[in-house]
């Protein structure tokens, strides 16, 4: 399997030690980009992978698909020619950074990741998974997904069955908050 699906796994260590990283690994979760499931980004996938091994003869690219952060530079880079090609039409010289920085804010386009969103202040409104080991098979899979629409996002449940009960996370959250302020309350009395 894929690394960032095993990330406890080391093929050069001892299946013990390979065992107790999968138990300590059983309490993370992860949090990474969303990744693209369409097949514009599968086509895109197997190019890079055959550019590589084009220009890399001894590259193997393990994953089936490239890591979505290669999408979301590729992304990075038409949202740069976009605005460049803006600000030559314009007249704008092409060592004024500022304005062909200028240019790349507030704007949506169609990415080989999806749909790819600057807000007015140049962040990129990105899509997030939430990654979970299931203890049975030993594999981060994302359950939860959030795909941002403006300034609102958007959860999805992907998995059938929460691997953490909500109700839980509420009372830790809440007992946290308590043992904060009664620290707090106890040093300002």
């Amino acid at each position: 399997k894929e690394a960032s699906e095993r990330p406890w796994y080391n093929s050069s260590d001892t299946p013990e030690r390979n065992e107790k990283a999968r138990k300590a690994y059983e309490s993370l979760m992860t949090v990474t980009l969303r990744k693209p499931v369409n097949q514009k980004y599968k086509n895109f996938s197997k190019e890079v992978k055959a550019r590589a091994e084009k220009l890399f003869k001894n590259f193997t690219y393990g994953e089936d698909e490239v890591n979505s952060f290669v999408g979301a530079f590729h992304d990075a880079v038409i949202l740069y020619a976009i605005a460049l090609n803006e600000s030559l039409a314009a007249g704008v010289s092409i060592s004024n950074g500022s304005e062909i920085t200028r240019r790349m804010w507030n704007r949506t386009f169609s990415g080989i990741t999806g749909t790819v969103s600057i807000d007015e202040n140049g962040d990129r409104n990105a899509d997030y998974s939430l990654l979970d080991m299931d203890p049975n098979t030993g594999l981060f899979r994302a359950f939860r997904s959030s795909v941002r629409l403006g300034r609102q996002f958007m959860e999805l449940e992907l998995a059938t069955e929460e691997p953490f009960p909500v109700y839980l996370i509420v009372i830790i959250v809440l007992v946290t908050l308590i043992l904060v302020f009664l620290i707090a309350g106890f040093f300002v009395y």
